[in-house]
């Protein structure tokens, strides 16, 4: 793919150098000549100025059809691969069921801009503590799910101050919000409206906190501003995946 994608940048180099040596828009002048009232010699250079503009303009047209044919090839090949990575999960998916290991859940809260699950051991999702009724959400890996997919065991992937491996904590699908798997296209985890209130993993934390969406860039990157920060009107930019729907206010109750 990388020979494919070195002809478009190329290519696309030359079109830019045609159009700095020949312009490609109209020469303006030359459509205000009275070529009635002209020599044969200038007549004869003003046709051969014409033609090398059409040679020009259609070299380009060669060039922007390459550009076009190897743009196809580097796309058909991302999506090819998308799509064997998501076999090679489905199929791990489909082995964990045979071997007893493929109950699934889903969380209580959902919205049109995130997946609410299914959720299977090894699913990332911010969990909240109901103790403490203020507590904060933040990134714990499933770890069982029970048979009706409505009742939960979450590790903390934070170590104690010991160093031992997180703590468990027991839990239903209210308590949880599904974190995107990281392999979903866009089109699953569509952009959310400028304005949105969110709950977004603050960077260099497991921990969720309240924001306001302010844009997306093109490559999917929230930009958004936290609730209580210092610094006023400071953006911050979180992975999409990262981002997720407020309880109550950017998400609903699903049904059972």
């Amino acid at each position: 793919m990388d020979g494919q994608w070195d002809i478009v940048i190329s290519s696309l180099q030359d079109i830019y150098n045609a159009n700095e040596v020949l312009a490609f828009d109209d020469d303006v002048n030359s459509k205000r000549i009275n070529f009635a009232n002209l020599p044969e010699e200038q007549v004869q250079s003003h046709l051969t100025h014409f033609e090398e503009h059409l040679e020009n303009v259609k070299r380009a047209q060669r060039l922007l059809d390459a550009v076009r044919s190897n743009l196809q090839a580097v796309i058909e090949h991302v999506s090819n691969k998308e799509l064997a990575e998501i076999q090679v999960l489905e199929e791990a998916d489909s082995s964990r069921s045979d071997n007893g290991e493929g109950d699934y859940g889903k969380c209580y809260w959902v919205s049109q801009y995130n997946p609410s699950g299914p959720i299977r051991v090894g699913s990332e999702v911010a969990y909240k503590p109901r103790k403490g009724g203020e507590g904060e959400w933040f990134q714990c890996e499933v770890v069982r799910v029970s048979p009706d997919g409505m009742k939960f065991e979450v590790r903390d992937p934070e170590p104690d101050e010991l160093g031992n491996t997180g703590k468990l904590f027991k839990c239903n699908w209210k308590d949880l919000i599904f974190i995107p798997p990281a392999h979903l296209t866009k089109p699953q985890v569509p952009n959310y409206p400028p304005g949105t209130k969110v709950l977004a993993r603050y960077p260099e934390t497991t921990t969720f906190y309240p924001a306001m969406v302010i844009g997306t860039k093109r490559d999917g990157i929230c930009k958004l501003r936290f609730d209580g920060e210092e610094e006023v009107d400071k953006e911050t930019e979180v992975t999409r995946r990262l981002v997720l729907p407020y309880p109550s206010i950017s998400s609903t109750p699903a049904k059972r």
